[in-house]
Formats: C-alpha cells, structure tokens, sequence
C-alpha cells in the first residue's frame, strides 16, 4: 500500500512538472510572438523561477553563485521546521545525502532527529554557516558527514584533513556538551577518481575520533562496498552521487546500532 501511495505521488509530481513545462513554453512562445525584448525579459523570469525553485528543493546545491542564496533558503527552511522544538535532539548536519533523505524522520523512530542538510555541503560552508543553522538549536547529538564535494573543488588530501581538524575544534568551542558521531566518506560510483583520498580520511577520522572526548566514529565502507571492494550502484540514485532508498536504510541500521553503543535512549 505505501508503495502504491508513493508510486502514485511520482505520478502527479512529474504531471505536474509537465503542465509547468507546456505553461512555460506557451508564455515564451507568445512572448516571442509578440515582441522579442518581452521574450527574453520572460526568459529571464523563467531561469530565475527555476532556479529558485531548484534551490528551495535542494537540488541546486549551495555552490558557485548559488551559495549565499542557497544557504539563506536553507537556513530559513531549518529555522521554519525547527526552530520552535526542543533544545537537545539528534541532527543531521551537512552532506546532500542528508538533505535528499526525506525520509530521515521515520526512518530514525523512535529517536527524534532533525534533518539539517543542505546541497553542495563543504566543510567550509559547514563552518561558516554554523552559526545560524546548528548552534542555535543546541543538540544533544550531531551527525556530520561533508562527502566528496571538497575533493571535487580540488582540494589536496592533508588540507582536507586540516580542514576537519579546525571544523571539529570549532563545532567542540560553540558546543562543548554535544556529542559528536562522524560518517565516513561514501564510495560514491560517479566519483571513482577519490575514492583512495577518501578512503584516507576516512582513516584519519577514525584515528583522530579515537583521540576525542565525545566524537565517535561510523564507517560505512564494509556495508556500501561488495565483498571484492567493489561500489554499489544499487545502493544510489541514478547520479551515482546520492543514496536512495535502500541505501538509506543500510546508513540507518548503522546510526542506530552507534547511538545504541553509546547508551543513547529514544
């Protein structure tokens, strides 16, 4: 039956989108027609619509141009959804793959979780936006994982680790009394080429989670690999670069069997 209901919900979504597509092209059409100065000045609208639209949803990540205004989206969506709950509850912090886990709240029951992931996640947006979008909410628990997208920026593997080390020592100053659990880097199918440096950090976050107070440590490697090492493309969307729905759930088995390492009650 649920499948049923989300099948059916595809179905009207994507109609939708094709009676905003015919819309669209009718307006830019009689646009044209009637003046080629109103056809670009519709255009222009147009993008800028999309482009909103795509940022509001998470699909745009916050990068480039886009980062301001996708940060500010989402910050306002969290403090919308959030900000009048309790002080103290599990969140997700970072990573698109929290973002596009819509289905984070009822995955995670009975714990209570706060989803606040946004696209396009690197650990210096993560640090520069702490400040209104994780601190504010004074968690009891964080979930951080910052994915493949620093190494995409080119940076190299020991100013990725830097950048971790100054990321947590700024997370531990503004929240001294929360705890914090470290996802490892995901072997993403679309991004092969990083795979090795990931799998470097990853090994430098378990040593460096070993060390702290109040910081643990998931690697996610053995479940989201095959046997011989292999990625597991059956685990991710089309793009490669995010989980679906299967995925998630072998993410969740591990969350949950941390949090119950750690003595934490629902």
């Amino acid at each position: 039956m649920e499948n049923e209901k989300k099948k059916k919900a595809g179905l009207n979504y994507r109609a939708l989108i094709l009676v905003v597509l015919l819309l669209v092209a009718a307006i830019l059409a009689l646009a044209m027609w009637i003046n080629i100065w109103l056809f670009v000045l519709a255009l222009v609208g147009v993008v800028a619509a999309v482009v909103g639209f795509m940022l509001h949803l998470g699909i745009i990540g916050c990068i480039g141009p886009f980062a301001n205004a996708g940060m500010t989206i989402s910050s306002n969506r969290m403090k919308k959804k959030y900000g009048a709950r309790p002080k103290g509850e599990i969140i997700f912090y970072g990573a698109s793959n929290f973002t596009f886990w819509k289905t984070s709240d009822n995955d995670m029951k009975p714990y209570v979780t706060q989803n606040h992931g946004f696209g396009g996640s690197t650990d210096d947006l993560m640090r520069d936006n702490a400040s209104r979008m994780l601190y504010p909410y004074k968690p009891s628990i964080v979930f951080i994982q910052t994915g493949s997208n620093d190494n995409a920026r080119g940076l190299q593997l020991e100013q990725i680790k830097q950048n971790k080390i100054a990321l947590f020592a700024e997370y531990r100053k503004n929240l001294p009394y929360t705890r914090f659990i470290i996802m490892s880097g995901l072997p993403v199918p679309a991004r092969p080429q990083f795979w090795p440096d990931i799998q470097a950090v990853n090994q430098f976050l378990q040593s460096y989670c070993d060390s702290q107070e109040n910081m643990e440590f998931i690697d996610a490697t053995a479940v989201m690999t095959k046997p011989d090492g292999d990625f597991r493309p059956e685990y991710f969307v089309k793009d490669g670069l995010h989980l679906n729905q299967e995925g998630h759930n072998a993410w969740t088995v591990l969350m949950k069997q941390k949090l119950k390492e750690m003595g934490v009650k629902p």
